[in-house]
């Protein structure tokens, strides 16, 4: 390769790769189709875009459900005590955990329905891009605008 100029490539933000891996999943999602992509697809941008959140002085979505969870679960138990932060978010992430990771012999099957599990982190992932909309000047997306009215049709 002496006496050849090798390409650069030009840096790509996490930013601009969480936005992509949301549009791709709420494709997914509003295709009816893959929801077990859509949901590891949707969990990706969560996380970036919960970190992004975070660094800009705000609670990122997926914080939010997790605390909501917690101080609701004294509801549910006898001594009124909580869940540790850390149950929680076990519980929150299964679903998506249990797409990407096999946890043994036995593990061999995914149990949950994959359009709601999809749905949920979609949603969080969702609340971490608006909330970062205006700081980074983030577009409306066609696939925002058909999840929203989606939803609103659906839920």
């Amino acid at each position: 390769m002496l006496g050849r100029e090798v390409p650069t490539m030009s840096a790509t933000t996490k930013l601009e790769v969480a936005s992509e891996l949301l549009t791709e999943a709420l494709r997914l999602y509003l295709a009816r189709r893959a929801y077990f992509a859509s949901l590891h697809l949707a969990g990706a941008a969560e996380e970036i875009l919960g970190v992004y959140v975070k660094a800009n002085g705000g609670v990122c979505a997926f914080d939010s459900t997790k605390d909501v969870a917690v101080l609701f679960s004294r509801l549910f138990r006898a001594d009124g005590s909580e869940h540790s932060s850390r149950d929680m978010a076990d519980l929150i992430n299964d679903a998506k955990n249990s797409t990407k990771h096999k946890r043994g012999k036995g593990d061999n099957d995914v149990n949950f329905d994959p359009r709601a599990e999809a749905f949920d982190v979609l949603d969080r992932a969702i609340d971490n891009y608006y909330r970062l909309q205006s700081k980074f000047n983030l577009p409306e997306t066609e696939e925002l605008i058909r999840f929203n009215n989606d939803r609103k049709v659906n839920r």
